[in-house]
C-alpha cells in the first residue's frame, strides 16, 4: 500500500498477536477503502506461495501493461528492453534498478518472458506501479520503433569487443537489451541492436548475474545523463 500498488484486499491470518504494524497496516486499508479479512493461516501461505508474509497478504488488482506507443511517446531518455528473461526475481530486480536509475519505461516480450506477476511485483519493491511496463508480440519490431524515436540500442554481451564504459552511443537518449542468463540476447535482437558493449572484468568469474549486470548498464547511462545536464 505503501507503493501505491493496487490492492483489492487485505488478508490477515486468523490469531495473529496485535502489533504496531498490524494495526498500521489496518489504518492504511481503512484510509484506502480496502476490505481486510480475518482468514485461516494456511490460506495464507497458498496465496504467498512460499514468500515470507509474516501473516499478512494483500490481493492486488490485475496489472496493467502500458501500450508500447504510450511508452516511446513518454518524456523521457532511457529504455530496458529484456529478451528472454524467465525469472521473476530477475525482472523484479531490474524494474527496480530502472526506477532508481530514472529510466522510462522497460518492455517484455509477450512469449518466453516473465510476465509482471505477483513474484515480480513483490521483488520490484513497488518499482512495477511507478516504471511504466509494456509487453510486446514482437521485441525486434518494437527495437525499431525505438530507433525510429531516436534511441541508441545497446545490446549487453559479454563477449563484445567495446565495453560500456567507453561506448560513445551509452549516451542519452538510449535502450538498453538485456538477454536471457543461459543464452544471452537472442539472435534476432541481436542483430536488431546498433552497438554490443561488455561490462569490464578483473576476476576470475566470467559473467555477472542480469540483475547485477542490468543494474551496472542503467547505472552508467544515468550517469552519463547527470554528467550531460551538469551546466
Amino acid at each position: 500500500m505503501r507503493s501505491g500498488q493496487p490492492a483489492e484486499q487485505v488478508l490477515i491470518a486468523q490469531g495473529l498477536a496485535p502489533s504496531g504494524v498490524l494495526g498500521d497496516i489496518r489504518k492504511r486499508a481503512e484510509r484506502a477503502q480496502i476490505p481486510v479479512r480475518n482468514v485461516p493461516r494456511a490460506e495464507i501461505d497458498r496465496l504467498a506461495q512460499g514468500a515470507n508474509h509474516q501473516g499478512v497478504v494483500a490481493i492486488t488488482a490485475t496489472y496493467r501493461y502500458t501500450p508500447i506507443d504510450d511508452l516511446l511517446g513518454r518524456e523521457g531518455k532511457a529504455l530496458l528492453f529484456l529478451d528472454g528473461i524467465m525469472d521473476p526475481h530477475n525482472v523484479g530486480a531490474l524494474l527496480r534498478s530502472a526506477d532508481v536509475a530514472g529510466f522510462q519505461g522497460v518492455v517484455l516480450p509477450t512469449r518466453r518472458s516473465a510476465g509482471v506477476t505477483a513474484a515480480v511485483r513483490r521483488v520490484s519493491a513497488g518499482a512495477a506501479e511507478s516504471v511504466a511496463v509494456s509487453r510486446v508480440g514482437n521485441l525486434g519490431q518494437a527495437i525499431g520503433r525505438a530507433q525510429e524515436k531516436g534511441f541508441w540500442v545497446i545490446g549487453l554481451d559479454e563477449k563484445a569487443d567495446e565495453d560500456l564504459w567507453h561506448s560513445s552511443l551509452m549516451e542519452p537518449p538510449v535502450a538498453l537489451v538485456l538477454g536471457a542468463e543461459d543464452r544471452g540476447l537472442s539472435k534476432a535482437v541481436r542483430e536488431r541492436c546498433d552497438a554490443l558493449v561488455s561490462i569490464p572484468r578483473a576476476g576470475r568469474i566470467g559473467s555477472l548475474n542480469v540483475g547485477v549486470a542490468g543494474a551496472v548498464a542503467m547505472f552508467e547511462v544515468a550517469r552519463r545523463r547527470a554528467v550531460s545536464e551538469t551546466p
